[in-house]
C-alpha cells in the first residue's frame, strides 16, 4: 500500500479510537463515519470540544427531536469540526425549517440535507438553493412517487449547488436512472441514488454509467466489491477520476485487506460489503488529495465529500433497517 494510502488508514483508526473513548456506547459504524469525517477534515477528535457541542445542541434541540436520535453523534461531530458550532447548528435548523416547508418531511436524513447546504452554500445563497431544491425534489416525486423520499434531499441539494436547475437537475438525473434500469438491470433504489451522484459530473452519460459499472466489475473480479446494493452507489463517486479501473479496485482491495485486521471491522463487527464500503471511501479520499480527479466543478462537488454521505447510508441501513440514500459535496468551498 502506498504511502499516502497507509496515513490515512492509520489516521481512520487513530480517530477510531479516540471516538470509541468519548462515545462509549455507540455503534461502531456511527463511530467509524465520525472518525471518517475528522480524517476527511484533517482533524484530530477533541472529546472536550465535542462534548462541548453536546450542551449547545441540548440547549437548541429537545429530546425528541431529529438533531437528537440516532445521528446525533454525526451532528456533534459536524459541529465539532465547524469554526463556530454555535452558529453553525443554529444555521443548519434555520434550513431544516425552510426545507420542511408545506413538506411532511420530518426524519433525520431531512437534517443531514440541511447541514449538506449550511456545509457547501454561501449564506447569500441559501434561500435560492433551499427553494430549486424543493423544486426538484417535487419533480422527482411526482416522477417516482413510491421510490422518492426524504433521504434524497441531499442528493437534489448537491444537483443544485453543482449549478443544475430543477428542471435540467430532474431531467439529468431520470436520464441515467431509466439507462440504468434498461441497460443494467440495477435495483430502482440504488439506481436513484446512483443516478443523482452521477448526474454531478459533466461527462457524458455513457461514459459515467460505464466508469460506475466498470469500477464495480473490476472490484468484483478481485473479490473486493461490495453487496449490488446502497453500498455500490460509492462507486459513482469515482465516474470522473482518470485512475485505471484495475489500479483503483487493487488500491481498494488493499485496504479492505488491511482493514480486515484492525479493531471493529471484523465479521461481528461490521460486515463484509461494509467494510468494502470504507475501503473504497479511504482510497477516493487518497485520489482527491493527490489530485487524480478531474479539476471540474462538478467532480469536486462528487469527490469532496461525498465519502461522509454514502458511509451515512450505510449507517441508516445498520442502525434502522430503512434503506436510504444520500451524499455531500463541496461545490461553493
Amino acid at each position: 500500500m502506498k504511502q499516502s494510502l497507509q496515513e490515512i488508514c492509520e489516521a481512520q483508526i487513530r480517530n477510531e479510537t479516540a471516538m470509541r473513548k468519548v462515545a462509549k456506547i455507540e455503534h461502531e459504524a456511527v463511530l467509524k463515519l465520525c472518525a471518517m469525517m475528522h480524517v476527511n477534515a484533517g482533524r484530530e477528535v477533541d472529546a472536550e470540544r465535542i462534548r462541548e457541542c453536546g450542551v449547545i445542541l441540548k440547549s437548541r434541540a429537545g429530546i425528541l427531536s431529529n438533531f437528537r436520535g440516532t445521528l446525533q453523534r454525526v451532528i456533534l461531530t459536524k459541529m465539532a469540526l465547524a469554526n463556530d458550532p454555535a452558529s453553525y447548528i443554529d444555521d443548519v435548523m434555520d434550513v431544516y425549517g425552510k426545507l420542511r416547508t408545506d413538506h411532511k418531511l420530518p426524519g433525520e436524513m431531512l437534517a443531514m440535507a440541511a447541514a449538506t447546504i449550511v456545509e457547501n452554500c454561501p449564506g447569500e445563497r441559501r434561500t435560492e438553493v433551499v427553494e430549486k431544491t424543493r423544486q426538484t425534489y417535487a419533480m422527482l416525486k411526482k416522477q417516482h412517487p413510491f421510490l422518492t423520499d426524504e433521504s434524497d434531499m441531499s442528493l437534489v441539494a448537491l444537483m443544485i449547488m453543482a449549478g443544475k436547475d430543477p428542471v435540467q437537475a430532474a431531467e439529468e438525473a431520470e436520464k441515467l436512472f431509466q439507462a440504468m434500469k434498461s441497460d443494467y438491470k440495477i435495483g430502482s433504489d440504488v439506481a436513484q441514488s446512483a443516478a443523482m451522484v452521477l448526474a454531478l459530473s459533466d461527462k457524458p452519460a455513457d461514459r459515467k454509467l460505464e466508469a460506475f459499472f466498470g469500477l464495480y466489475n473490476a472490484c468484483k473480479a478481485a473479490k473486493h466489491e461490495t453487496a449490488r446494493d446502497k453500498a455500490m452507489v460509492i462507486y459513482a463517486a469515482f465516474a470522473d477520476a482518470d485512475d485505471d479501473l484495475n489500479e483503483t479496485a487493487a488500491s481498494i482491495g488493499e485496504v479492505d485487506n488491511w482493514l480486515k485486521g484492525q479493531k471493529g471491522y471484523g465479521l461481528f463487527s461490521l460486515g463484509t460489503s461494509e467494510r468494502r464500503l470504507f475501503a473504497a471511501s479511504m482510497v477516493l479520499k487518497d485520489m482527491q488529495a493527490g489530485g487524480a480527479a478531474a479539476a471540474s466543478s462538478a467532480t469536486n462537488a462528487i469527490t469532496q465529500a461525498i465519502i461522509e454521505e454514502l458511509v451515512l447510508i450505510l449507517v441508516m441501513i445498520i442502525l434502522t433497517g430503512i434503506i436510504v440514500s444520500t451524499t455531500v459535496s463541496n461545490s461553493f468551498s
